[in-house]
């Protein structure tokens, strides 16, 4: 008989597969517009972005971007 997952593991892999689908940015928008709870985004962004460098969140919306126009030539 396979195992049920509890909802904290079944929360997890859909915010897992929700962020590699729409990446960072359109996966927190798209949560913000379903949920109704009260949410701190300074914390959001300080857990988003901890450890990285002004440089490395550049390059990381550089990314998104180019994928994002690529997907939209295709």
């Amino acid at each position: 008989m396979p195992k049920i997952a509890s909802d904290t593991e079944i929360k997890r892999k859909g915010i897992r597969i929700l962020f590699k689908e729409l990446g960072e940015a359109d996966a927190i928008r798209f949560l913000s517009q379903i949920s109704y709870e009260k949410r701190d985004y300074l914390k959001i962004q300080e857990r988003l972005f901890e450890g990285m460098t002004v440089e490395d969140i550049y390059k990381k919306a550089q990314e998104y971007f180019r994928k994002k126009k690529a997907a939209v030539k295709s």
